[in-house]
C-alpha cells in the first residue's frame, strides 16, 4: 500500500541476444501519443488515493484495533519486495503475441478491480454467508477487508510497475524525459482527482452506485483503472519476444548482483540511501494515518452522537475532512512539481558546454542546488510534524498536511535525479569504482535531444510502420543497439518524476560508449543502474517495516482498546436501523468514551507517531544538508 516500493531490474543490453519481432510504437496523432502511453498511471493513482484516504478509517470502523491496523499496512512494503521482482521476471520473459507487458497489465488490473470492490462491499458480501449483526459477520467482514487490502496492494504494485516498464520499452532514450514528465502529470492529476472525488457527497449525486460513500468510490476507481488501461493497451503496440537469451538473469542472480553492488557503493550514493532511509521513516505514517488523525481532531470537538444515524454522519464528516486535507496536499504537490524545476541551478561547467537561452536575472538569483532544495523540504516537513504539538483543530491540521504536499513533490523527484546524476558522472573504469565525480548533468542530457540524426531515428522508432521487422538480435547494428539499449527497469510508481534520468542514463551510456569499453568493465555504475535502484529501494522499504512495528507498539500503549471511529462507517451499506452489530453495547461504549475526559484529553497516538517521524526527518535534513555542501564543492 505504498508508492515507495519497487525493485528494479536492468537488462544487459550489450550481452543480451534475445530476438524480437516488430517495433514498439504508439498509435494516434503526435500530441496524444505520450498521454495515451501514460494515462494508465492516472487510474492507478486514483485508486491509490481512495485507499490512502479510506483504508484506515474503514478498517477501524469494522472493529479492527489500531495496532492490528498498523500490521495490515505491511501489505505495502511486502508487495514492493515480493510482487515487483516476480512480475519483472515474468514480464521480461513473456513471449505472448500481445507483448510482454500488456497481458499482465490486463490480468493485474482485473484482479485489482475485484479486490477493490470486495474492499468497499466487505460487509454486504460477508452478509451472504453469515447473519448480519452476529460476531461471525463482523469477523468475516474484517477478514475480507484485510484480504482485499493485500490483494489491492499486490495487484496495483504490479500494474504500476508494468506501466512504467511499458513506458521504458516503448520510448527511445531521448524521449524518456518527456515520457516520465507525462507520467508525473498523470500521477499528480490522479491524486487530485482521487482526493477531490472522495470529498464529494457521492451518495447524494450518484445514488444508483450505492448508498455509501466508499461503495461509490470503489466503483468509480475500478472503472477508471480499467478504462485508462484499455486505452493504453489499444494505443500502444509492443515488440514481440520470440527467443530469450540463455544467459538472461534470474531473480537469484539479480539479488546477488544487488549485494555485490551494495558492498561497493560510492560515498555519495550511500549518503542518498541513508537520507532516504530516514525520510521513509518520516513519511510512511503521514501517507496512511492522515485521514484518521484529522478525523480524531474533528470528533474531539463534535457533540457525542445520540444514535446510530448520528454516528454514521459523524464518520462521514470525519473521513471527508481527512480526504479534503489530502486533496489540498495533492494540489500543492502538483503545483510544486510544475514550478520547482525552474528554480534548480545548473552547473556552470555544463552550461558552458550547452547553449542555453538567457534567463531572467531574478530567476538566477533564487535558483538553488537540487540537494539544497531536498534538504529544505525535509526541514519544512520536520517543522510540520513538530507543529502537531500545538495544533488541535481540524483547520490547523489541514494546513499542516497541505504544506507537506510541497515536501512530497520534492521527495518524489530530488533523490532519484541526484542518483541518476551520480551514475551518469561516474567514471567507467574499475580503478575508480571507489570514487565518484559528481556534476550536474541535466543540461547535458537535454542537449542530447538536439542531435538531428538521433531525432530522425527516434522519430521513426516512435511512429514506426505497422509492418513487422524480421527477427533480429540487439547486437546486429548500432541502430538496433540504440533502439534496444535502454534498460527494462521495473521502477517505483510512487517516485514518479525522478525515474527520468535513470532511464536515460543507462540507455545513453550503452549507446554512446564503445561496446568493447563496457564489456571490459561490466561493473561500471552505468551497467548497474538496476541493481543500484534495487539497493535504493531496500533503504526505502525496510523503514516501513520498522514504522509498522513502532506504530503497533504505540497504539497498544495509548489506544489498547479504542477504535477511532464508531462501529459504523460511510462504507456500511446496511441501513442504520438494522441490527448490524450489537448496537446497544456499541452505543454504551461510545457514550462512555465521550463522557470520559481522560479519553478526549489523552495523548493522540497518531500525533506521537508523526512527531517521531519529524525527528527522523530532522536527521534526514542534517544528512542532506551535508550532502548538498559536498556536491556544491565538486
Amino acid at each position: 500500500m505504498t508508492g515507495f516500493s519497487a525493485l528494479s531490474f536492468a537488462e544487459d543490453s550489450l550481452n543480451d541476444e534475445s530476438r524480437w519481432i516488430g517495433r514498439a510504437r504508439i498509435l494516434g496523432p503526435p500530441l496524444t501519443r505520450l498521454p495515451a502511453l501514460t494515462v494508465g498511471l492516472l487510474g492507478v493513482q486514483v485508486l491509490w488515493s481512495v485507499e490512502m484516504s479510506y483504508a484506515s478509517p474503514y478498517l477501524l470502523s469494522l472493529g479492527l484495533s489500531k495496532q492490528l491496523m498498523a500490521v495490515v499496512f505491511l501489505a505495502g512494503p511486502l508487495s514492493g519486495l515480493i510482487v515487483q521482482p516476480l512480475i519483472g521476471v515474468l514480464a521480461d520473459n513473456s513471449k505472448s503475441r500481445f507483448g510482454r507487458r500488456r497481458p499482465l497489465i490486463g490480468v493485474s488490473a482485473a484482479l485489482c478491480c475485484v479486490a477493490t470492490l470486495l474492499f468497499g462491499y466487505a460487509r454486504p458480501f460477508a452478509g451472504l454467508f453469515t447473519t448480519p449483526g452476529s460476531p461471525s459477520h463482523d469477523s468475516l467482514a474484517i477478514w475480507l477487508a484485510v484480504l482485499s487490502i493485500y490483494c489491492i496492494d499486490f495487484s496495483i504494485n504490479a500494474v504500476g510497475a508494468l506501466d512504467r516498464a511499458l513506458l521504458v520499452d516503448t520510448l527511445p532514450p531521448s524521449d524518456q524525459p518527456s515520457g516520465n514528465a507525462w507520467a508525473a502529470r498523470m500521477l499528480a492529476i490522479g491524486s487530485v482527482v482521487g482526493f477531490f472525488v472522495g470529498e464529494i457527497d457521492l451518495p447524494q449525486w450518484l445514488p444508483f452506485l450505492g448508498r455509501a460513500q466508499l461503495q461509490d468510490l470503489v466503483v468509480i476507481a475500478s472503472l477508471l483503472l480499467i478504462f485508462t488501461h484499455l486505452l493504453t493497451s489499444v494505443c500502444v503496440k509492443e515488440r514481440i519476444l520470440v527467443a530469450t537469451d540463455s544467459r538472461a538473469k534470474g531473480l537469484k542472480n539479480e539479488i546477488y548482483n544487488i549485494w555485490n553492488t551494495l558492498t561497493r557503493l560510492p560515498r555519495v550514493i550511500r549518503q542518498i540511501c541513508y537520507i532516504q532511509f530516514f525520510s521513509s521513516l518520516a513519511w510512511f505514517p503521514v501517507l496512511f494515518y492522515t485521514t484518521v488523525y484529522i478525523g480524531e481532531l474533528h470528533k474531539q470537538v463534535s457533540p457525542p452522537p445520540e444514535d446510530d444515524l448520528s454516528a454514521v454522519i459523524l464518520d462521514e464528516e470525519a473521513t471527508r475532512l481527512g480526504a479534503r486535507a489530502l486533496f489540498y496536499s495533492a494540489l500543492v504537490s502538483l503545483a510544486a512539481n510544475i514550478i520547482m524545476p525552474f528554480f534548480i541551478v545548473r552547473a556552470k561547467e555544463v552550461a558552458m558546454l550547452t547553449p542555453l537561452q538567457p534567463r531572467k536575472p531574478w530567476l538566477e538569483r533564487v535558483q538553488v542546488h537540487l540537494a539544497t532544495l531536498w534538504a529544505f523540504s525535509l526541514f519544512v516537513f520536520a517543522l510540520c510534524m513538530a507543529a502537531t504539538f500545538v495544533v488541535s483543530s481540524v483547520g490547523g491540521a489541514t494546513f499542516i498536511m497541505s504544506v507537506t504536499g510541497f515536501c512530497w513533490a520534492i521527495v518524489q523527484w530530488a533523490p532519484f535525479t541526484l542518483l541518476a546524476e551520480a551514475i551518469l558522472s561516474h567514471p567507467a573504469t574499475d580503478e575508480e569504482m571507489t570514487s565518484i565525480y559528481l556534476e550536474d548533468t541535466r543540461s547535458n542530457l537535454r542537449s542530447r535531444t538536439d542531435d538531428d540524426g538521433q531525432d530522425a531515428d527516434e522519430t521513426q522508432h516512435l511512429v514506426g510502420s505497422d509492418l513487422e521487422d524480421p527477427t533480429y538480435s540487439r547486437s546486429t547494428s548500432l541502430e538496433q543497439e540504440e533502439d534496444d539499449g535502454y534498460p527494462r527497469i521495473m521502477v517505483n510508481h510512487e517516485a514518479r518524476v525522478s525515474q527520468t534520468d535513470i532511464n536515460v542514463s543507462s540507455a545513453q551510456m550503452s549507446h554512446d560508449a564503445p561496446p568493447h569499453r563496457l564489456k571490459k568493465n561490466p561493473n561500471g555504475l552505468s551497467s548497474q543502474a538496476g541493481a543500484i535502484l534495487g539497493i535504493h529501494n531496500i533503504f526505502i522499504v525496510v523503514p516501513q517495516f520498522l514504522v509498522t512495528g513502532l506504530s503497533s507498539i504505540i497504539f497498544a500503549i495509548f489506544d489498547p482498546q479504542k477504535s477511532v471511529l464508531h462501529s459504523h462507517h460511510p462504507g456500511n451499506p446496511i441501513p442504520v436501523d438494522s441490527t448490524i452489530t450489537t448496537s446497544g453495547d456499541v452505543m454504551r461504549q461510545i457514550l462512555d468514551r465521550d463522557e470520559d475526559p481522560s479519553v478526549n484529553t489523552g495523548p493522540n497516538s497518531i500525533a506521537i507517531i508523526f512527531r517521531l517521524g519529524g525527528v527522523a526527518a530532522a536527521v534526514a535534513f542534517v544528512l542532506c544538508w551535508r550532502l548538498a555542501r559536498e556536491l556544491k564543492r565538486t
